[in-house]
Formats: C-alpha cells, sequence, structure tokens
C-alpha cells in the first residue's frame, strides 16, 4: 500500500499531542465501508543534521518532500503517513547522485523524528527516534538533548539554571525529554577534554512547548557554515 503523507502545522502542543487520534479515526472512518483492516497512523518529521553545504532532497515511495534544496540544519514539520515500513531515499538536490536508500519502520499513533546525520561526503546515515510526546505542566517546557555531531567526543549540554540533566552523549546518543522551566536561556556545550566547544544566548522557551536541541557540525575540518554548534529544533 502507498503511504498516505498529509502535511499539518500544529499551532499547539495540545494538537500535536491529540492528533494522530482524530487522524486515525478520520482516514478508518473513510475507509470502513472498503477495508475493515485499515492500517493505523503515524507522524513523521525530517532534519537535516548531514554537516553538508550541499542541499539534499528527500523522498519516500518515490515522492519528494522538500520543495527546494533540504539544506544543513532544515527540518520538515510532521505529517502523517500510514503505519508500516517505507522506502526512502536523500540525493543531492536536483540530483541522480543518492546518499541513502533506506527503509523508515513507523508505529501507528507514534510521532518520529528522523535525522540525517553522517560525516562522509558520500554518504548519510538515519537516527530515527520515537518522540515521546506529552503535555507539559503549567510554566514548564519539555527539552531533551541530541549528539550529532560526528566527530566530536561525548558532549553535554547545560542549560541556564539546569547543569545536571543532559550528560556525556556520544555521537547519536539522545537523553529523554526533560521539563524545564519557560523561560530565555543560554545554551552551553561542554565535553571533558576541551570544556565550553560552542555556545547559544537567549533562547526563548515557551510555556508549553516542547524542544530537541541538538549539537550539529563538525568539531573539526567544517567551513564556518557546518561548524559545531547548537541548533533549537521546535516540535509541531
Amino acid at each position: 500500500m502507498k503511504p498516505i503523507l498529509t502535511f499539518k502545522a500544529f499551532s499547539k502542543n495540545a494538537a500535536l499531542v491529540t492528533a494522530l487520534i482524530g487522524s486515525a479515526v478520520f482516514f478508518n472512518s473513510c475507509k470502513n465501508d472498503i477495508d475493515n483492516t485499515s492500517p493505523g497512523i503515524a507522524a513523521l518529521s525530517i532534519i537535516n543534521a548531514y554537516p553538508s553545504t550541499n542541499t539534499l532532497d528527500f523522498y519516500i515511495g518515490g515522492q519528494r518532500l522538500n520543495n527546494t534544496g533540504f539544506a544543513f540544519g532544515g527540518k520538515i514539520d510532521y505529517f502523517t503517513a500510514y503505519e508500516g515500513t517505507h522506502t526512502s531515499k536523500v540525493t543531492l538536490n536536483n540530483s541522480a547522485t543518492t546518499l541513502a536508500n533506506k527503509s523508515i519502520p513507523l508505529k501507528a499513533g507514534v510521532y518520529h523524528s528522523l535525522y540525517l546525520v553522517g560525516a562522509a561526503a558520500d554518504s548519510v546515515q538515519y537516527l530515527l527516534l520515537d518522540d515521546q510526546i506529552s503535555q507539559p505542566a503549567a510554566g514548564k517546557a519539555h527539552v531533551r538533548f541530541i549528539n550529532l555531531s560526528p566527530n566530536t567526543t561525548d558532549l553535554s549540554l547545560e542549560l541556564t539554571g539546569d547543569t545536571t540533566g543532559f550528560k556525556n552523549k556520544a555521537f547519536k546518543g539522545f537523553t529523554n525529554f526533560k521539563p524545564v522551566t519557560a523561560a530565555k536561556s543560554s545554551f552551553v556545550l561542554r565535553n571533558a577534554a576541551n570544556g565550553v566547544v560552542a555556545t547559544r544566548d537567549t533562547v526563548n522557551l515557551q510555556n508549553g512547548k516542547i524542544y530537541t536541541i541538538y549539537a550539529k557540525g563538525l568539531a573539526t575540518g567544517g567551513t564556518d557554515a557546518t561548524k559545531l554548534s547548537i541548533a533549537v529544533s521546535l516540535h509541531q
């Protein structure tokens, strides 16, 4: 069965938490008359953390998801697709040069994030995560940390007022989502050998929102555009 790809913009996290339930009801009710074994609905977001100045194209089931070149640090917000295993492909933008050709398993009723990562000039790796989405308590935001820098040692993320929650993650290592105070915050990346390796000032973590903070880029050998830095991704 071909995937059903429906692009949505979720303006509120309450909608984000409940949207898949509504999607599943809608799609199943439309198919009840012809198919009593309708597959469930999953959601997927794509994040380009592959440190290259070349833009990419991303395909699922032969359908290109990006309208323009998919740049380093770019993101495709959640869209819905049927559960099951989907074929996917990453190419250079407007090119037949393939950097990845992999299957993506999607679970019904689950939000997923797919991170495009790696350091090789001719190969993209995947990191597929199940996003444990839940509504933050009043006055809180939810944050997780992922190390997506392919040539660093273990990294730790420190937030203003919280220096203990996101420690010692190797490449592709990640934390669970953690509640933090919703406020303007500064971020620091550290490793054991060199201390502070990147900073980012004055990020407004909004009440009720859900974020992934990730290390992206190259610790050595990159350009200004692909050097090690801190990225902030809002789940929507």
